[in-house]
């Protein structure tokens, strides 16, 4: 990987999204469903969906720099 272009690794840009939301998506199923009275099935939701927005916006970020043109001199 040393030495390649990071236009060309939307591959695992998209993987590694792809393994984060369902590393979120697990930890809040893992949450509801272990410990119901604790981490009831509305706050789940909620907090997988602001984690999703917040992930979203993360690759987002992710994509628009590793896309930018170099700025030559």
């Amino acid at each position: 990987m040393i030495g390649r272009r990071v236009e060309n690794m939307n591959g695992i840009y998209i993987l590694g999204f792809a393994l984060c939301w369902a590393a979120t998506a697990g930890g809040v199923y893992v949450g509801v469903a272990v410990y119901p009275w604790a981490y009831p099935l509305p706050s789940g939701i909620y907090a997988l969906s602001v984690l999703t927005v917040i992930e979203a916006l993360g690759f987002f970020f992710i994509m628009k720099i590793a896309h930018e043109k170099p700025a030559r001199a």
